[in-house]
């Protein structure tokens, strides 16, 4: 709870002009009012008491501070409206003892005052200064009065008015040795709170380095790590294609496929975390074909269903419009996340996706409904879903789980952050072993169809016989040979040429006109942007505008703009997808009329 004495100090200094908003001005502002307050009463009292002098002089006392409060709102200096209030309120304390008996006067009972304001406004010095005066005022009061110039009470000597002005004497310092004491422990905790605020400052300064090194190690890591994968993926699809392959080696490299989209999926689901905390996650939308989108995304988990022995099913109502804009990846991504949840939370039974549209007070909104017979959730594991690197099921309710399938309790918490993106939002229904349904929304906004929109190509039944020319520009062998078989199965008459760095990569490019370049971004010498930004800037037609794809496992959105500087027409992830890759070099190859380069 907020302590009400901060609370009026902060309400006090809104109320004053910015230039007074001060702990100091506060104090005097404080100190003058109550002194004016307490001397308007007592004027009239001391007149009743018949105490004419006393009367009158709190009067003039409290007519004289609070003009000092006016020239002080003014902007006159703070060490001027000091020095009038205090040679005020001494001036007062001396006059009503020299008329009350001098030293042994109860008027002087208030010099305990006297050091108060200065130190809480202009500092130790001047406390001390005034506190010095009052000490020659009061010996001056005393020697006027052993000289018989004042009065003194019946039955007093010079002893009697030596004890009182010691008294006061003592009961000054007694007041300013309290103020400085009170002074010294407030600054020496004000210290410590420094030495604590330096000390926090050091760890956070120390933690955020810390965050950098681990985000730059982490997106180094997913580059190495990526680029093997890139190569293990891209010769077990090959071998998973080979039709003379034994049944059992195929189902070695179903079961190897599986582990390594697996180790694909926590790779990205990292990244996509980091980016996510940072607030470097960025949407790209395009004009793409909506319920094509949906198919594809939905079969790509159709063997994971089958081999699970569910019915998967998908039903797209035809009001779902065609051409609209859209992230296509983060689209799919969602999907692929709510989707494999389902697969792998479900023992048997179904599962199902149904798409359609609804209206909003926006416009128009998809609306994807994923229902499984899964092992579903409790309430209490419902509030937990969305959370980082929580994962709900427990040995008891996994069933035919298998720990390579656990994951790593990112999914969702990145689904979420996705939706929430796309400014959409995600419902959950579920019930402990009744299964869930997740039910996405997400804001549509139509488009027209494209000039030239790509066609549909399918890896699996389709070979092109173009004497295409295209060039693979990779420091890394294997890559290199990963990526002109996978040209080869589809593109048998195509004539693929390699580049082991951007140098050789640049020397090529200049003397042959390609029809197609795929390179990688990080080499040793020169970068995959810079050869592209060179070819773009100083090569001749037509080898200046030779389509590229860049191949990269460097995924970060400040290597995709640099791309896009460069001059590069296309960004793809290693490690590549195989049908992703064939329909991109046959849009910017066989069908280039249709493919729309940004040189």
């Amino acid at each position: 709870m907020t302590n009400p004495n901060y609370l009026f100090y902060l309400w006090v200094l809104r109320k004053l002009p910015p230039s007074l908003r001060s702990s100091q001005h506060f104090y005097f502002l404080l100190n003058s009012l109550g002194a004016v307050v307490f001397l308007i009463p007592i004027g009239p009292l001391m007149l009743w008491l018949q105490n004419p002098y006393a009367g009158w002089s709190c009067a003039l006392s409290a007519v004289i501070l609070s003009v000092n409060l006016v020239w002080w709102r003014k902007g006159l200096s703070l060490v001027w409206v000091h020095a009038i209030y205090q040679t005020t309120l001494m001036f007062l304390i001396y006059y009503n003892a020299a008329m009350t008996y001098g030293v042994s006067s109860s008027m002087l009972v208030f010099m305990g005052v006297v050091p108060m304001l200065p130190v809480f406004t202009v500092g130790r010095n001047w406390a001390i200064f005034w506190v010095l005066l009052s000490f020659v005022l009061l010996a001056s009061l005393l020697a006027a009065q052993l000289q018989g110039y004042l009065p003194m009470r019946p039955g007093q000597d010079w002893h009697n008015l030596l004890q009182s002005a010691v008294c006061i004497v003592v009961l000054e310092f007694t007041q300013i040795i309290l103020v400085f004491v009170y002074d010294s422990a407030n600054s020496q905790n004000l210290a410590v709170l420094r030495r604590k605020n330096l000390r926090l400052e050091k760890l956070s300064s120390a933690l955020l380095t810390a965050d950098s090194h681990k985000d730059k190690f982490l997106a180094m890591v997913s580059h190495d790590m990526r680029t093997p994968l890139n190569a293990v993926i891209g010769y077990l699809g090959l071998l998973h294609d080979n039709k003379q392959l034994p049944k059992e080696s195929k189902d070695f490299v179903n079961s190897a496929q599986h582990a390594a989209a697996h180790l694909l999926t926590v790779i990205n689901d990292l990244l996509d975390f980091s980016q996510i905390r940072l607030g470097q996650l960025t949407l790209h939308p395009q004009v793409i074909n909506l319920p094509l989108v949906l198919r594809q995304t939905f079969h790509t988990l159709s063997n994971q269903a089958h081999e699970a022995q569910l019915d998967y099913h998908l039903d797209i109502s035809p009001q779902v419009p065609t051409w609209v804009l859209l992230d296509q990846n983060r689209l799919s991504q969602i999907l692929i996340n709510l989707l494999g949840n389902a697969i792998k939370f479900t023992p048997k039974g179904h599962v199902l996706m149904q798409a359609t549209v609804a209206s909003t007070s926006d416009g128009l909104a998809l609306v994807c409904r994923i229902e499984d017979t899964g092992i579903g959730m409790s309430a209490s594991q419902q509030e937990r879903i969305y959370q980082p690197f929580t994962q709900v099921h427990d040995v008891t309710t996994s069933l035919r789980l298998s720990e390579p399938m656990r994951g790593n309790g990112l999914g969702l918490a990145i689904t979420q952050s996705l939706v929430k993106s796309h400014q959409g939002r995600l419902h959950l229904k579920s019930e402990l072993g009744q299964g869930s349904v997740f039910t996405l929304y997400l804001p549509l906004t139509v488009s027209a169809e494209p000039a030239n929109p790509l066609p549909a190509f399918n890896l699996a039944t389709s070979q092109d016989p173009a004497p295409i020319h295209v060039l693979v520009v990779d420091d890394n062998d294997v890559n290199r040979l990963v990526v002109s078989t996978t040209l080869l199965r589809s593109f048998p008459n195509a004539i693929i040429e390699q580049a082991a760095n951007g140098q050789q990569g640049l020397e090529l490019m200049r003397a042959t006109a390609f029809d197609l370049v795929l390179i990688d971004l990080v080499m040793p010498d020169i970068d995959g942007a810079d050869v592209v930004s060179e070819i773009r800037r100083n090569a001749p037609e037509p080898y200046r505008s030779v389509p590229a794809i860049a191949l990269t496992a460097n995924v970060a959105q400040d290597a995709i703009d640099r791309c896009k500087a460069a001059g590069v027409n296309e960004v793809m992830a290693k490690p590549f997808d195989r049908n992703t890759l064939i329909r991109a070099v046959r849009a910017y190859t066989v069908d280039k009329d249709r493919a729309t380069p940004s040189a």
